[in-house]
């Protein structure tokens, strides 16, 4: 893990070496302020010229960090590309709730954390500086290249912090992936497993609780931001859920202006089996 997580320092640290620079920083607390982007693009080359100047940069402080965390948006490419209410609400209220965490990090020994439907990484990547932990980004394969350039954003600060990333593809329900993202990982396995609105399509109800079933057992730990905005899909999700795990609510936030519901923070556990302490 020490040899993956140096190469993908250095593979971000060199990317970061191309990144031109950022015009005007944000003064405020607020995740919402734009930046004019001068950063090269990495996504594929149909899309780049479409998306180069719809492209947002968000910055987000976190008082344990020196510097914000920075990541790129590009909404015109769908939903995975746009920064979701219950991301900020993750990125936040961990880094301030260490007796959560399963053992206490350090950047001599990071947490291992595996973030599942990473988008643009601000949650994974807040975390990997902050806490300071080595996060596994993953998503599905048109997503890599924006988080790749988020990475590569943040560099400096992960650097700095102990802190590091990877990006892999990991479709939910998908047996050989799954495997592939267990492969490199140490051997006691991930100590967190954290996610932020990924409850949306119905869908993807069994094939997320497929994933959840495979990385969350044992005393690994699931952590999942969410908020409600379909009763139905929600509905299924926790039913289902609630069959092979504990649930905890941990933290709610009021609703963002428009929205009925505000995120809310999970703890997942997987139920004990009977007879095994």
């Amino acid at each position: 893990m020490a040899a993956a997580a140096a190469a993908t320092r250095t593979t971000v640290a060199a990317a970061a070496a191309t990144v031109s620079a950022i015009s005007s920083t944000s003064d405020s607390d607020s995740e919402s302020g734009d930046l004019q982007l001068l950063l090269p693009n990495l996504l594929p080359a149909s899309t780049a010229a479409a998306s180069a100047s719809e492209a947002q940069l968000h910055q987000f402080h976190i008082p344990a960090l020196p510097s914000p965390v920075t990541v790129r948006t590009i909404p015109s490419l769908g939903l995975t590309f746009q920064l979701w209410p219950s991301a900020t609400t993750l990125l936040r209220f961990l880094p301030a709730s260490p007796h959560l965490l399963p053992r206490a990090p350090s950047p001599h020994c990071p947490l291992s954390i595996l973030e599942l439907g990473s988008g643009t990484g601000a949650a994974g990547l807040a975390l990997a500086a902050a806490l300071p932990a080595h996060t596994v980004l993953s998503d599905l394969p048109a997503a890599l290249p924006n988080l790749l350039h988020n990475a590569s954003l943040n560099a400096s600060l992960l650097d700095s912090r102990g802190g590091s990333v990877s990006v892999v593809s990991l479709p939910w329900g998908d047996a050989a992936a799954m495997e592939a993202v267990v492969a490199p990982a140490p051997a006691s396995g991930f100590d967190l497993v954290v996610a932020s609105d990924v409850v949306y399509y119905e869908t993807l109800v069994d094939p997320l609780m497929e994933t959840l079933r495979f990385f969350v057992k044992g005393e690994v730990v699931f952590l999942m931001a969410h908020m409600r905005r379909w009763k139905r899909t929600d509905k299924k999700f926790f039913g289902k859920a609630r069959k092979v795990f504990d649930i905890e609510v941990l933290h709610k936030d009021p609703p963002p202006e428009g929205w009925r519901h505000g995120p809310v923070v999970y703890r997942f556990t997987a139920k004990k089996q009977p007879g095994k302490k």
